[in-house]
């Protein structure tokens, strides 16, 4: 079993992921306007909602038949602060070499 700093960076690093916490960031939203905003499978819209629910980072309520999602405050500090770097260093990893060759799978 990875370490939980591992699990943590993977729930994270997952790109379907973290565009949800970044979609919650500023607003609660239920599943169908995060699948139209995200442009993704409901399948794998609910597979994600699920691993972010248990791992705690989003809260859902219901509506009527809606389930609305909402980032908890916590992760909505951390998702911001990510966003912040990402602003402040996007230069700088576009340019980064070995980046580019992990994602080229040369590495």
């Amino acid at each position: 079993m990875k370490n939980v700093t591992s699990l943590f960076f993977e729930a994270f690093s997952n790109k379907n992921r973290f565009e949800i916490l970044m979609q919650l960031r500023n607003k609660e939203l239920c599943a169908g306007e995060l699948q139209q905003k995200l442009k993704i499978e409901q399948t794998n819209l609910s597979h994600d909602l699920k691993c972010l629910l248990n791992c705690r980072f989003i809260s859902v309520r219901k509506d009527g038949r809606k389930r609305i999602y909402r980032i908890n405050n916590e992760t909505k500090e951390l998702v911001d602060e990510v966003a912040n770097h990402i602003k402040n260093y996007e230069v700088y990893l576009k340019k980064c070499g070995i980046l580019k060759e992990e994602q080229n799978g040369r590495i």
